[in-house]
């Protein structure tokens, strides 16, 4: 996209210019129109969204035997190709993408991203996720709040909750993707794989029989020598197509620093080590 057209406005833009400040009164129909898009629903195969534009209008087309929160994401996400991609060839999104597609930097993930800006603006969200503890219950009832997708939620709770935290997808063969927030990016580094311990890892088998919210070791998930020592709350669930959503979560950043601590002084060990040599 060519840097800042003429038509391009941000959701914060979006939002201000139609004086919205609650969770309410973020209609993504009006909001569409205020773009030039009109959102229709109907019955949709292979894809649970589509849009289609010329010069200044597009038409969004949202699969109608989609729940409401996953029918607003998609009319939010189609909005965001509109507004970021206009000029490209029509775009046809899968659910799989409202998923798996939030770290490569690509139109679905940007789309996705601009949704989660436009239907939980950062400073609404703060204020309803306020202390509030990272699990999928949490998720749930924000997003009853915000009518959101369970993914698009779950990622704000971590981005813009009060806790140390980390949002994990696994897929059936890999890690899709994970974003930790500012209390823990650059401090402790997950495995590849989530280990044997963890509910993630029962999930992937297909095992369902013990996936209560709880702490885990954190050598479950975490490439630190020290690992075992620690732990780390985790909340898991199956959700699309084999994928395994995961929180993970400190109530304080104790053992974080504690982490830090070990961190900082085997490299001062090394350094020593170094200079004996």
């Amino acid at each position: 996209m060519a840097a800042n057209p003429e038509w391009y406005r941000t959701p914060f833009e979006i939002l201000n210019d139609l004086g919205i400040t609650e969770p309410q009164d973020i209609d993504i129909e009006a909001i569409a129109e205020d773009c030039g898009a009109t959102i229709r629903y109907l019955p949709l195969t292979g894809c649970a969204a589509r849009i289609m534009g010329y010069k200044n209008r597009a038409i969004i087309s949202i699969d109608e035997n989609t729940r409401r929160p996953r029918q607003r994401f998609s009319a939010a996400h189609e909005v965001g190709h509109w507004m970021r991609d206009r000029g490209q060839l029509a775009f046809k999104c899968g659910s799989e993408s409202f998923v798996r597609e939030w770290s490569a930097e690509n139109p679905e993930t940007r789309a996705n991203r601009f949704a989660s800006d436009l239907l939980l603006p950062a400073k609404m969200f703060r204020a309803k996720a306020y202390k509030l503890p990272v699990t999928f219950e949490t998720v749930r009832q924000i997003g009853d709040i915000f009518c959101t997708s369970l993914t698009a939620t779950a990622i704000r709770l971590v981005e813009y909750g009060d806790l140390p935290a980390i949002i994990v997808c696994n897929g059936p063969r890999r890690r899709e993707w994970f974003i930790p927030n500012g209390e823990v990016r650059g401090k402790i580094f997950l495995d590849a794989r989530p280990g044997k311990g963890s509910i993630a890892e029962a999930l992937l088998r297909g095992d369902r029989s013990d996936i209560a919210p709880r702490e885990v070791r954190s050598d479950a998930w975490f490439d630190h020598r020290n690992a075992a020592n620690y732990w780390v709350h985790e909340d898991s669930i199956p959700v699309y197509d084999g994928s395994v959503l995961s929180l993970l979560w400190w109530k304080d950043e104790t053992q974080l620093i504690q982490i830090d601590n070990d961190i900082e002084a085997r490299g001062a060990w090394r350094s020593d080590y170094r200079r004996d040599d």
